[in-house]
């Protein structure tokens, strides 16, 4: 038996953009900083990539990735050398 699931991404962002009132290109921006929040999330709970990394894929600075990793519910998995960089940048920022 197979199964042919449709996927037919122009007719279904057609349709999204209708329903949530938006233009394409606006939709797309949206839906690709999502994506790549989410994928980034899930390189994290990998242990794919470290917190650095993963707010770097995010587009998010140190600490909204924090606060987005804590809405999800993701332990932050952090080593002593990773929390003295951090540290060590936040002398320097600050």
């Amino acid at each position: 038996m197979t199964i042919s699931i449709r996927y037919e991404p122009a007719k279904d962002l057609e349709f999204i953009t209708e329903f949530m009132g938006v233009n394409r290109s606006k939709m797309l921006r949206e839906l690709i900083d999502e994506g790549r929040k989410m994928k980034s999330i899930e390189l994290y709970k990998q242990g794919k990539v470290s917190l650095g990394l993963g707010a770097k894929i995010a587009k998010l600075s140190l600490s909204e990735y924090l606060d987005m990793l804590k809405e999800y519910n993701i332990s932050i998995n952090i080593d002593v050398d990773d929390a003295k960089k951090a540290l060590q940048y936040a002398r320097t920022v600050i």
